[in-house]
C-alpha cells in the first residue's frame, strides 16, 4: 500500500534560516508538519560569507524542525540566490529517423537534452533545468508527446545557473550539518509553487520575491518559465540606505522599524511631519521627516523595480492577461502596489501583511514562500522522475509489440 513521503526544504536567506518540513500523501495532498526558523548570521544578499556561523544556523534550524515533526531528517532541496544567478532559454530541436514516425522518449531525451545543452563558461554551473511544452512539427505545444506522430519534435528548456564556487560554498555549509542536499532550487522559482497557479502560469505571471538582501524574479509565459534572476538589494538595503542617508542619525533597528511602521513607498514626499522610533526604555530615539522617509524608500523600490523590468521580455508586459505578483518580507511594503503598477503597467496582486498573530505563522507570511514552495518542488521533482521512468517502461513494452508482435 503506498506510503506517505516526507521532504524537507532548507531556506539560507539574509534575514532567517528556515526548514520546513512537508508531508506529501498518496493521493498528492500535502500539509506542513514541522518549521524550524532561526535569525541568519553569517550570510549576507543571500550568499554565505562566515560559513560557521551559517553552519550553526542550521543546526539550530533543523533542531526546532525535527522536534516540531517528529521526524529525523537526512535530507534537504535546498534554495538558492545571489546576483551571480542568472536564467536563459535554449531550444532543442530533434528530427526523426526517416522510417519512424511515432514519436517515443528518445526522441523526447534528445530534444530535451540539445535544449538543456548551453554553452556556459567553466566557472559556471546549471543546476536548475525549466523545460517547456512540446511542439511537433510546429503545431501548438504540448506537454506529453510521447505516442504522436511528426517528423520533427522541438522543445524549449529555461536552464538557471550560478558560479560554481559560490554555490558550492552553500552546499559545503548544508553537507557539514551534515544534511544530504537533494536538489538545489533558485529561490524564486519554489516561491512560484505557493504563489501562482497553474491558470496564472499559463496567462502569464511575473513573480517578484523581495526579501532581507535580495529581490529575485522569476516569469512565466504559457505555464513555461521564460526568464529569471535576481537583484542584489531588499530590505535590508532600503535599511541601509535611511542609515547613510540620515548621517548616522537612525540605527539599522529604528530603520527596520520606520519603514515598516511609518515608511510609504507612494507617500508624500513633502511631508514634513515627524516619524519617530522609540526603545522601550526610551534609549536610541530617532526621528525622521516622513517625506524623507518615504523619498529614501521609493528610490530604492524603484530601482529594483526597474532593474527587474529590463530583464524580462519586452513584449511579455504588452501581453492581455499578465499580471505581477509578490512574496518575501519586504514585498508587504506600503504602497508598493501603486509603484508597481506604474512600472508594469499591468495589474499587481501584494500580499496582506500578515497580523501580530499571524507574525511567526508560516502559511499567513510571506517571508515563508519560498521555503513551503520547497516542498511542493520536490514533490513535483519526483512526481517527474517517476512518471519518466514509467514512460521508458511503457515504449519498452510498446516497441517490442510492434517489433515482434503480442508476446
Amino acid at each position: 500500500m503506498p506510503q506517505s513521503k516526507i521532504y524537507a526544504g532548507l531556506e539560507i536567506g539574509t534575514s532567517k534560516t528556515c526548514i520546513v518540513v512537508g508531508e506529501v500523501r498518496p493521493d498528492a495532498s500535502a500539509s506542513i508538519i514541522g518549521v524550524g526558523c532561526v535569525p541568519s548570521a553569517g550570510v549576507r544578499k543571500g550568499e554565505i560569507i562566515n560559513p560557521s556561523m551559517a553552519r550553526q544556523c542550521v543546526r539550530d534550524a533543523l533542531d526546532l524542525a525535527q522536534e516540531s515533526a517528529d521526524a529525523d531528517i537526512v535530507r534537504v532541496y535546498l534554495s538558492v540566490t545571489g546576483d551571480h544567478i542568472y536564467g536563459q532559454t535554449n531550444t532543442g530541436s530533434f528530427r526523426l529517423p526517416d522510417d519512424e514516425t511515432i514519436i517515443d522518449e528518445s526522441h523526447v531525451n534528445a530534444a530535451r537534452e540539445k535544449a538543456c545543452n548551453i554553452d556556459l563558461s567553466p566557472d559556471r554551473f546549471p543546476f536548475n533545468s525549466e523545460q517547456g511544452g512540446y511542439s511537433i512539427d510546429g503545431r501548438e505545444p504540448t506537454r506529453y508527446p510521447e505516442g504522436l506522430t511528426g517528423r520533427t519534435i522541438d522543445v524549449n528548456c529555461h536552464v538557471i545557473h550560478g558560479i560554481s564556487t559560490r554555490l558550492q560554498n552553500s552546499l559545503h555549509c548544508v553537507r557539514e550539518v551534515p544534511l544530504e542536499v537533494q536538489n538545489m532550487v533558485f529561490a524564486p522559482l519554489a516561491a512560484a509553487y505557493v504563489v501562482l497557479t497553474r491558470q496564472q502560469r499559463e496567462a502569464g505571471a511575473l513573480l517578484i520575491d523581495i526579501g532581507a538582501g535580495t529581490a529575485d524574479f522569476i516569469c512565466f509565459k504559457g505555464g513555461d518559465v521564460i526568464a529569471s534572476g535576481c537583484v542584489p538589494a531588499g530590505g535590508n538595503t532600503i535599511n541601509q540606505d535611511i542609515v547613510t542617508l540620515t548621517g548616522g542619525r537612525v540605527s539599522n533597528e529604528a530603520a527596520e522599524v520606520l519603514k515598516c511602521t511609518e515608511g510609504n513607498v507612494m507617500g508624500n514626499l513633502n511631508d514634513r511631519s515627524i516619524a519617530q522610533y522609540r526603545t522601550d526604555i526610551g534609549l536610541h530615539d530617532a526621528a525622521i521627516p516622513r517625506g524623507e522617509l518615504n523619498r529614501i524608500i521609493r528610490e530604492r523600490m524603484e530601482d529594483i523595480l526597474l532593474h527587474v523590468r529590463n530583464e524580462i521580455p519586452v513584449d511579455l508586459l504588452r501581453s492581455k492577461g499578465v499580471n505581477v505578483y509578490f512574496a518575501g518580507g519586504t514585498s508587504v511594503m506600503r504602497g508598493l502596489e501603486g509603484l508597481a503598477e506604474g512600472i508594469f503597467g499591468c495589474d499587481v496582486y501584494q500580499p496582506i501583511p500578515p497580523t501580530e498573530s499571524e507574525r511567526n505563522s508560516y502559511l499567513a507570511n510571506p517571508r515563508f514562500c519560498t521555503a513551503i514552495g520547497l516542498i511542493r518542488y520536490a514533490q513535483k521533482f519526483e512526481d517527474d522522475e517517476e512518471r519518466r521512468q514509467k514512460s521508458s517502461s511503457l515504449f519498452s513494452w510498446l516497441r517490442s509489440v510492434l517489433r515482434f508482435g503480442n508476446p
